[in-house]
């Protein structure tokens, strides 16, 4: 392999590695400036949009991740990967569908999170999923609702006796 080729899939490998998820996305039919549009909206959720030849992220996927399986057919025509060190994909899920929307282009080709290969209906689907710290913080409520309660519980018996005894001390004064 060239040097420059090796350099190329290097770069590729890094933004790879560093990535918490990345998607596949088939830009065919975007103009330049509807495409700079997207990466400005995904630069707002530290998003970053990768154009390289298919083979050198291929091989550079396999480096990186060898345990993801894609399909033959993503590595075919244009494709962009789009990669994000932050841990909320919904966010890149609502651009995405908000874009889609708005202009019918880009198509979702596949997109890999923690290991797991979604595709498009799929990762569209976490776009209707609330944000990740909205998400924190139901599982958090619920959590501390749940504990409220079994305090209530534990503490219930004590406190009917508690009020048992005051109601007899009453009673007899």
């Amino acid at each position: 392999m060239r040097i420059e080729k090796e350099l190329l899939k290097n770069h590729v490998a890094e933004a790879l590695k560093r990535s918490y998820f990345i998607v596949f996305i088939d830009f065919t039919g975007l103009k330049v400036s509807v495409f700079s549009e997207l990466r400005k909206r995904l630069k707002a959720v530290n998003c970053r949009c990768l154009v390289s030849k298919n083979t050198l992220i291929r091989m550079a996927l396999n480096e990186i991740k060898p345990e993801a399986v894609l399909a033959e057919n993503i590595f075919k025509g244009p494709t962009a990967v789009l990669t994000s060190e932050e841990k909320d994909a919904t966010a890149v899920a609502k651009i995405l569908k908000n874009f889609i929307a708005e202009f019918q282009l880009p198509k979702i080709k596949s997109a890999i999170i923690e290991n797991a290969v979604l595709y498009e209906t799929d990762f569209l689907k976490l776009a209707d999923l609330p944000g990740l710290e909205v998400l924190r913080s139901q599982v958090l409520l619920t959590l501390q609702s749940t504990g409220t309660r079994l305090v209530r519980l534990i503490n219930e018996p004590a406190s009917a006796l508690a009020r048992l005894i005051e109601k007899y001390s009453k009673k007899e004064n």
